[in-house]
């Protein structure tokens, strides 16, 4: 996460020097556009409540109590469009920087992440005064609202409930997220015991009984080899898609935004082990 401070104002400048620093020229497109991705970051520069060039009224709207967004995309933006898709599923850090004016300053509202999305939303026209259409996007700005990515990756989120049903259908609570099924779960730790004697990472090997006793006791985090989000339809799992994993293993796999194969980080640990 960049160090920018909610509610203070930054120039497009300033935003550029912190992520990019000193030496790299900044882009065009950072300049001017409303929204500029680098690598897994995307900065928002949001325009709210007044004429732009052009004599259009932009759309977006600001709520300081609920610290809601209210964000449209660029022209003809729909959420089957990959930077959009990555941007609803969590895996792009948007970054929200608005003004009210024309002022070079823009506010730091925080990170935005998705509450909701709509799609052909037609209330923006083009220069000519024809209609078009973008994508509508409800964001919280909140700290402590967590991206949609990273909720259920862990081992309390699968614990209860039929082996190889269909999983990742789409499910709207607060956010967007994947129903994932909790037996299939359940199945790949009775089938691994049996196989092994006992639960263990499958990378490091570590097993949480040994070191924490009855407290740890059949304690394992379960890693979907292909991530759900990857795929549009739901799909049925089956306990071969599943790998058990510690927990530091599990985060380490999650920790960038490409995620590492089960192969890719026993091959890190190996290595480092032996060195």
């Amino acid at each position: 996460m960049f160090p920018f401070v909610k509610h203070n104002q930054y120039t497009r400048h300033q935003i550029w020097k912190t992520v990019k620093g000193e030496d790299e020229k900044m882009s065009r497109n950072f300049q001017q556009s409303g929204y500029e991705r680098i690598n897994e970051d995307l900065f928002a520069f949001i325009n709210i409540g007044y004429k732009g060039h052009a004599g259009q009224i932009f759309p977006n709207k600001w709520n300081p109590d609920t610290e809601t967004l209210m964000w449209y995309g660029k022209k003809e933006t729909h959420s089957g469009q990959p930077l959009m898709k990555s941007i609803i599923d969590g895996f792009t850090t948007l970054y929200c920087f608005a003004r009210w004016n024309s002022d070079p300053e823009f506010t730091f509202l925080g990170v935005g992440k998705v509450v909701n999305y709509t799609d052909n939303f037609t209330e923006v026209f083009n220069k000519d005064g024809t209609r078009t259409f973008c994508l509508e996007f409800e964001l919280s700005c909140k700290d402590e609202v967590i991206n949609p990515a990273f909720i259920g990756n862990l081992d309390d989120s699968f614990e209860e409930g039929v082996p190889e049903t269909k999983e990742g259908k789409e499910k709207w609570v607060r956010h967007k997220t994947r129903e994932r099924n909790p037996e299939i779960v359940k199945q790949k730790k009775k089938e691994f015991e049996k196989e092994h004697g006992k639960l263990f990472c499958e990378v490091c090997n570590f097993d949480f009984s040994e070191t924490y006793g009855s407290r740890g006791n059949g304690f394992i985090e379960c890693h979907h080899n292909i991530p759900l989000h990857v795929e549009e339809r739901e799909r049925v799992t089956k306990t071969e898609d599943l790998s058990l994993l510690c927990s530091n293993c599990h985060r380490m796999i999650h920790r960038k935004k490409k995620w590492l194969t089960i192969e890719e980080l026993k091959s890190i640990y190996n290595e480092k082990g032996s060195g």
